[in-house]
């Protein structure tokens, strides 16, 4: 390569900031519904600690409530699409179900899980996600609701 120029500095910087506005504006989102129901966990602290591409918040019936642009960018359905559906939306025939059964009788305890899956774009292109899954308690100790954090992985070892 070339000798750095300062383009190559300023690109990188603009990067950064929008990565920081994005989640930003997530946590931001998520102090809002932490508000509203009354939950009891560190939005930011949870956010900033894990890394992630897409955020599912759904009821504790695992219908979506709210995605962020991470997952619309992942998985190819729009909010509106989303919104009020189950996750299972995403799964098919490559879909462990191991994997899947894992999940289920994690929430099923009210635990913390991380499982991989296999899930499928809105074009039916398949990709491997790892998913782990935050049950959110509100003050009373009572489960409010399920957050997912996603990554987009390329290998299954």
């Amino acid at each position: 390569r070339g000798p750095l120029k300062s383009w190559d500095i300023y690109t990188a910087s603009i990067n950064r900031q929008a990565q920081e506005f994005t989640r930003n504006t997530e946590i931001e989102i998520l102090n809002e519904f932490k508000k509203l129901y009354n939950w009891s966990i560190n939005v930011e602290e949870l956010l900033n600690n894990n890394t992630f591409e897409a955020i599912v918040l759904t009821k504790t019936n695992q219908e979506i409530e709210w995605v962020n642009k991470g997952f619309v960018k992942m998985s190819g359905y729009p909010v509106n699409f989303s919104k009020g559906k189950q996750p299972k939306f995403l799964q098919g025939e490559a879909s462990s179900k191991v994997a899947l059964n894992n999940i289920r009788e994690s929430l099923k305890q009210e635990v913390h899980v991380k499982e991989r899956v296999i899930n499928y774009r809105k074009n039916g292109e398949q990709y491997i996600c790892d998913i782990e899954i935050f049950p959110i308690r509100d003050k009373n100790d009572e489960l409010s609701h399920l957050l997912a954090l996603e990554k987009e992985v390329f290998q299954l070892h």
